[in-house]
C-alpha cells in the first residue's frame, strides 16, 4: 500500500469520503433498456470496479431527455421519474463496496441519434445548425446527404436547462451524492461554448460571456435543484484540437466563471463530432501513455485550490496514476479501459502481483462498439460485458473433470488452456515452435505496440504457470492425439501470411511485412506496402516514421483500409499516415514485381508502373486448414473444436473469445 500512498489517499468532500483518488472514467456500455430503464446486466457491468477498489465508478453517457438529448442505443433515460428505481438499485450495489457512485449526464445535440430522432419527427438540435462532422464523413461514404440540424430555440433551451436540474434531482433522490456534467468533448454544453460550433447572434452566442451564458444557467439551475451540499463534476475539454476550437487559455477562463458551481472539474481533450480527434480523448496504440495530463496540471495550477481537478487519458496502470497524484498536480485520477480489462487491477497491484493484472491493449473494441449499436465487449477480458452469466468473475468448476488436449499456443490456444484449468479439466497443449505465442510474436514486432507487447507476456506467462502440461518444439500428428487419448480436441493451429501467386514474386527485393516489421530485412528508401489493411498500414507508418518514402498499394476501394481495425484505430491511423506522407493507391492491384518495382492496373483498367526499392507484402493470413482436416475426425464431431485463425482470420478479440467459450463450454 505505502508504494501508492497518493492513490490511496483519503479525501473529502462535502461530507462525503473518497476512499481512494482512482475514478472509472464514464464508458458506453450499452445495457440499458430500449427505453432507458437500468438492467442487471447493467450493474453486473459496473459492480466489478467498485469491488475491486475504485473510489468512485462512474455511470456513461446518460441522457437528460429522452427527446432530443440521446446519443445511442441502450442508455439510461434520466428524463423520466420511473428510472429512479434502477438508480436507487445500482447506487446500492455500488455503495456496498465504499465507492462512490457517479453517473455522467448528457446532451448529444448536433451529436445526437438522427435516426432515433427522425422515428420521433424531429431532428438533432444544437446552438447552431452544424451538422456532426463524423455525421457527413459516414454520409459521404454513403452518398447520402448528413442529418439537418435545427437551432435551438429560447424556449427549448430554457427547457434543456430544467431537463439537466431534474434529471440530476432524479440521482440525488436515487442516492446519488455525486453527478458528472458532460461538457467535454463537443456535446451540447460545448456547442453553445464553442466558437466554432456557436454562430448565434442572440445573447447565447457572439461574446465570450453570451457562449458561456447556457453552461452557467444550467449550472445555476441543477444548484437550485439539489443544493449545495451535493457534489457536482464537471467535464471539459481543455483544447478541442480542431482551428476554431476552445484552447486552454479560454477554457480556464472560463473554468474561472463556474468554479463556485462546481466542485470537481474532469479536463480531457478534443471532440467526439470530429472523428480525427477522437483519438485524443480515447486513444489507441500511436499515442502515448498519459497524453492529456498536461492540460489537467495546466488548469490546476490556474485555479489553486478553488477546484478539485482529475486527469484522464491513457492512464494504464495504478504506477501511472502513482506518478501523477505524487507530483500534486491534480487531485484523482480517472481511468476506465484497465479497468475492463482487469476489474482486480487495484487489489493485485497492492498485493504486489502486478505480472497478474490483464493489461488492455487500447485496441478500442470496448469504446468502437457502441458506434453499432454492440454492448461493451473486450478483446482481453472475454468476461467483460457478460458479467451476469460468470457472476464469480470467473467460469465455474465442471462436473467431471476430462482430459484436453490443445494444438497451438497462440492466443486462441492459451485462452482455452487457461479457461480449461479454471474448469478443473487435465490439459496438454501442444506448441510446434520453441515458445508459447504464436502470431503475437509477430504482431507485436513494431515499436508503438507495447500495449501488445504487454498482453503476450501476461498470456505467456499465466500459461505457463496455469498448470496445464505444456509441450514446445513439437508438430501434433495423428498419432500423437491417438497416443493421447482426449476427451475434447481443441484444434487452434493458427494461420500462414498469403502470397499471391504473381510474377516477380520471387524477386530479393520482396519482403513479408513480418520480417520488415521485425527487422530481419535490409528496407530500402522508397518502399511499396501491398495491403492495406491494419497490418499493412501500421507496417507503412513505421517505415514512414524512419524516414522512408512509403506508398500502399490496395486493391479494393478506399472504404476497405482498415477495414478489421476499430473506429478510433482506424481515424488514429488515417491522420498518422497522412502526417508522415504515406501514399495510398486504392481500387490498384498488383500484376507483377520488376526490378525497378511494380506494375499495377487498376478498376479503370489502366495499366501504372511504380518504382520502388522495396516490396513489402502485407495482404493477410491463410487459415492452417491442413492441420485441421488432418485431426478434426480423430474424435466425435462433438469433441472436436476449431478456433481462432485456423477456423476463421480474426484479431485478438476473436481468438481470446473463441478460447474462452470453447473451454467454458466443456
Amino acid at each position: 500500500m505505502n508504494k501508492y500512498k497518493n492513490v490511496f489517499r483519503p479525501i473529502t468532500i462535502k461530507g462525503v469520503e473518497f476512499k481512494n483518488r482512482i475514478q472509472v472514467a464514464p464508458m458506453v456500455p450499452c445495457m440499458a433498456t430500449p427505453e432507458g430503464w437500468v438492467t442487471k446486466e447493467l450493474i453486473d457491468f459496473y459492480k466489478p470496479f467498485a469491488k475491486g477498489g475504485a473510489g468512485i465508478v462512474t455511470i456513461g453517457d446518460s441522457a437528460i431527455n429522452w427527446d432530443y438529448a440521446m446519443d445511442h442505443e441502450a442508455q439510461i433515460n434520466l428524463g423520466d421519474d420511473n428510472v429512479k428505481l434502477g438508480l436507487d438499485h445500482i447506487a446500492d450495489e455500488i455503495h456496498k463496496y465504499g465507492a462512490v457512485l457517479s453517473i455522467e449526464l448528457n446532451h448529444g445535440g448536433r451529436f445526437s441519434n438522427s435516426m432515433n430522432l427522425a422515428a420521433k419527427g424531429l431532428k438533432p438540435v444544437s446552438s447552431t445548425p452544424k451538422p456532426a462532422e463524423i455525421d457527413e464523413f459516414f454520409s459521404k461514404l454513403q452518398g447520402k446527404t448528413p442529418a439537418e440540424v435545427e437551432e435551438m430555440s429560447i424556449p427549448l433551451i430554457n427547457k434543456t436547462i430544467q431537463d439537466y436540474a431534474d434529471a440530476v434531482g432524479r440521482c440525488k433522490d436515487s442516492g446519488f451524492k455525486m453527478v458528472m456534467i458532460h461538457g467535454a468533448h463537443g456535446m451540447l454544453p460545448s456547442q453553445f461554448l464553442s466558437p466554432y460550433v456557436n454562430q448565434r447572434t442572440d445573447r447565447y452566442g457572439g461574446s465570450f460571456q453570451n457562449r458561456a451564458r447556457f453552461c452557467i444557467e444550467m449550472l445555476e439551475a441543477i444548484r437550485r435543484k439539489v443544493g449545495q451540499d451535493f457534489i457536482l463534476e464537471y467535464r471539459i475539454s481543455a483544447d478541442e484540437l480542431v482551428e476554431g476550437g476552445m484552447k486552454v487559455e479560454e477554457v480556464i477562463e472560463f473554468v474561472k466563471m463556474i468554479k463556485d458551481k462546481i466542485d470537481i472539474l474532469h479536463v480531457s481533450a478534443g471532440m467526439l463530432p470530429n472523428p480525427f480527434t477522437i483519438q485524443y480523448m480515447i486513444q489507441p496504440i500511436y499515442v502515448p501513455y498519459m497524453l492529456n495530463i498536461h492540460f489537467a496540471e495546466e488548469i490546476k495550477k490556474a485555479v489553486g485550490d478553488d477546484l478539485y481537478v482529475t486527469a484522464v487519458g491513457s492512464v494504464m496502470t495504478l504506477e501511472n496514476a502513482e506518478e501523477i497524484l505524487s507530483r500534486g498536480i491534480v487531485d484523482f485520477v480517472a481511468m476506465a479501459r484497465p479497468f475492463v480489462a482487469d476489474p482486480e487491477l487495484m487489489k493485485k497491484s497492492v498485493q504486489g502481483r502486478t505480472e497478474d493484472i490483464r493489461p488492455c491493449i487500447r485496441c478500442n473494441t470496448c469504446c468502437g462498439r457502441s458506434a453499432f449499436f454492440k454492448k461493451c465487449r473486450c478483446s482481453v477480458n472475454p468476461i467483460n460485458g457478460r458479467e451476469s452469466d460468470y457472476p464469480k468473475g470467473r467460469v465455474e468448476r465442471a462436473d467431471e473433470k476430462k482430459k484436453v488436449v490443445i494444438v497451438g499456443g497462440g492466443p486462441a490456444g492459451m485462452q482455452a488452456a487457461l479457461t480449461a484449468i479454471e474448469r478443473g479439466h487435465e490439459v496438454k497443449l501442444f506448441e510446434k515452435s520453441n515458445k508459447l505465442g504464436g502470431t503475437l510474436h509477430v504482431a507485436t514486432k513494431l515499436e508503438f505496440k507495447q500495449d501488445l507487447r504487454n498482453y503476450m507476456n501476461y498470456m505467456i506467462r499465466q500459461t505457463e504457470k496455469c498448470g496445464a502440461e505444456i509441450v514446445l518444439n513439437t508438430e501434433v500428428t495423428a498419432n500423437i492425439i491417438k497416443e493421447e487419448k482426449p476427451d475434447e480436441l481443441i484444434i487452434a493451429a493458427g494461420s500462414t501470411p498469403f502470397v499471391p501467386n504473381v510474377p516477380g514474386i520471387d524477386k530479393k527485393h520482396v519482403y513479408l511485412s513480418e520480417d520488415v516489421d521485425g527487422g530481419k530485412v535490409e528496407v530500402g528508401n522508397k518502399v511499396i506496402v501491398i495491403g492495406g489493411g491494419l497490418t499493412g498500414a501500421e507496417t507503412a507508418y513505421s517505415l514512414a516514421m524512419k524516414g522512408k518514402d512509403v506508398t500502399i498499394v490496395e486493391m479494393q476501394g478506399p472504404d476497405a483500409l482498415l477495414n478489421s481495425a476499430s473506429l478510433i484505430t482506424k481515424f488514429s491511423l488515417q491522420s498518422k499516415l497522412a502526417q508522415t506522407g504515406v501514399k495510398i493507391l486504392a481500387n490498384t492491384k498488383l500484376e507483377e514485381i520488376t526490378d525497378e518495382g511494380i506494375r499495377t492496373i487498376n478498376t479503370r483498367f489502366q495499366w501504372q508502373d511504380l518504382k520502388a526499392d522495396t516490396v513489402v507484402l502485407a495482404l493477410g493470413v491463410r487459415p492452417c486448414k491442413d492441420k485441421v482436416n488432418e485431426l478434426r475426425d480423430l474424435l466425435p464431431q462433438m469433441q472436436v473444436h476449431v478456433i481462432g485463425d485456423c477456423n476463421k482470420i480474426g484479431n485478438v478479440y476473436t481468438a481470446s473469445h473463441d478460447g474462452f467459450d470453447v473451454a467454458a463450454g466443456i
